[in-house]
């Protein structure tokens, strides 16, 4: 009996240094492919807990807006992950902030204030909770803008669930897990199990190892389900007399058009032959585009950068350099003046209306 227990705690101290050794080994490969693809050895940047949002950064400042905007001006809230809040250091070199540069470059007639409210790891569903806790806490703007595509088709692949986010798994598991098995009624273990380093390893191979099959169920009710969350995010929107418009941004590993080979030659995009990832992002972005190509506040960004004459994108295929982000603040620009501001001449009808009147009539050439 003695040797049993003996060979039973041999067995359990292997076991338990097993696991220890795991989760040592998927730390540093978590912290070393941070630092190789972002920089820096955390993923993202510092949040604070939000009981609406579940957890956010802040607004980050925009340059270039009005100084002084007149009783006439508009206001733009633009949300999304870290490619609206701004993959740099700098403030004024943001997507937000050079739009406002476009946008009120020589007295425009109708100028306006960007809002950055994007915040870093955020999808569309983190950025529909966001927003209404804004709409219950300020007033609204005259255009509300989602820029997604690339964290939505990230957490699918990930999670495998049309409710995928940030932290998706650690907060489940500290929420519902507890019931889920005997093993849940050691709390903090269970806890730990959902937040550990090995888990996260084996959310990046689900993301970019393990093939999603287009005719996954779950990946038709992830489209309908994202569909379903923009269009009340339409009529939200239109309830608080605001507009609403989806854009989907560009992403290297969801490009569909040919790039010349001589940039592709010298873009530095980590992973670039790893075809899972690739193909999963592909697989993603199609069912989506698919599902919300017809829907009237969509614009599809995803190939806009395909005749770049140089590398515009990130290692990380996701987050643009300044010059890519120059360049969608541009396309950005002539969409929201050609929807907002079409058949209106400098200075007429326009100028010195009433608010609501002003929202009214933008509304009909929407």
């Amino acid at each position: 009996m003695k040797r049993i227990f003996s060979g039973l705690f041999l067995l359990c101290k292997w076991l338990i240094a097993g696991i220890i050794l795991v989760e040592i080994a998927s730390f540093l490969a978590i912290s070393l492919s941070n630092y190789w693809i972002y920089g820096q050895i955390r993923d993202g940047e510092r949040v604070n807990y939000d009981p609406y949002a579940l957890f956010l950064e802040g607004v980050r400042p925009t340059l270039n807006n009005p100084v002084a905007p007149g009783p006439g001006a508009w206001t733009f809230w633009l949300f999304g992950g870290s490619t609206m809040r701004g993959p740099t250091a700098f403030d004024g070199h943001t997507i937000p902030s050079f739009l406002a540069r476009d946008w009120n470059r020589e007295e425009p007639d109708r100028p306006a204030t960007m809002v950055n409210f994007g915040q870093d790891g955020f999808n569309s569903l983190m950025e529909t909770k966001y927003l209404q806790k804004l709409l219950i806490e300020d007033h609204p703007p005259f255009l509300i803008v989602f820029y997604d595509g690339g964290n939505d088709s990230a957490y699918f692949a990930q999670d495998r669930t049309p409710y995928g986010h940030q932290g998706y798994e650690r907060v489940r598991g500290m929420i519902e897990d507890y019931h889920r098995s005997l093993f849940g009624l050691l709390k903090p273990l269970n806890a730990a199990m959902w937040s550990s380093f090995t888990h996260e390893i084996y959310e990046k191979m689900r993301q970019g190892v393990f093939h999603i099959d287009p005719g996954d169920p779950e990946l038709r009710q992830f489209a309908d389900s994202c569909a379903q969350r923009y269009d009340y995010l339409d009529k939200l929107a239109a309830g608080f007399g605001a507009k609403f418009l989806l854009v989907y941004q560009p992403c290297w590993w969801a490009e569909t058009e040919p790039v010349a080979a001589r940039v592709r030659a010298h873009e530095d995009v980590v992973l670039a032959k790893k075809m899972a990832l690739r193909d999963n992002f592909m697989v993603c972005y199609q069912a989506l585009v698919g599902r919300l190509q017809e829907k009237p506040y969509f614009i599809n960004f995803r190939n806009i950068l395909c005749d770049r004459k140089e590398p515009l994108y990130q290692p990380d295929g996701i987050h643009l350099l300044d010059a890519g982000s120059k360049i969608v603040a541009s396309r950005l620009e002539e969409v929201l003046k050609e929807r907002l501001l079409a058949g209106k001449a400098p200075g007429k009808p326009l100028a010195g209306m009433p608010q609501d009147l002003l929202r009214s009539e933008a509304q009909k050439k929407f």
